[in-house]
C-alpha cells in the first residue's frame, strides 16, 4: 500500500502560517542531511510558538483554530464553518 500524493497549493499561494511554509527550512535541511542546522531551525520555530502562546496567555487571549477543531467523538479533527467554506471555495464543491 502506498500513501496518496498530497494536494497542496503552490508555495506562492500559501499563507506564511501554513504548516509546509513554517517547516520548509527544517524539511529542506533534513533533505540534504544538515541535521544540526535542521535541529536549530526546529528549535527556533518551537521557541516562537512558545513565545506566541505566552503572549496570548498574558493578554488572556484564547487561541481558536480557524479551520479545524477537535470533535467530541474521540478527539478527531473536525472542520469548522470557515474550514468548510475554504474547501468549498478551493475545490468548488
Amino acid at each position: 500500500m502506498h500513501p496518496l500524493p498530497k494536494e497542496t497549493f503552490l508555495p506562492e499561494n500559501q499563507l506564511p502560517t501554513e504548516s509546509r511554509m513554517v517547516w520548509k527550512e527544517v524539511i529542506d535541511l533534513m533533505a540534504v542531511k544538515e541535521f544540526s542546522r535542521a535541529t536549530k531551525a526546529k528549535q527556533g520555530i518551537e521557541a516562537k510558538q512558545r513565545k506566541d502562546a505566552a503572549t496570548r496567555k498574558e493578554r488572556n487571549e484564547e487561541w481558536i483554530p480557524k479551520y479545524f477543531v477537535t470533535d467530541d467523538l474521540g478527539g478527531r479533527a473536525a472542520l469548522t464553518d470557515a474550514g468548510r467554506q475554504m474547501l468549498e471555495t478551493v475545490y468548488a464543491l
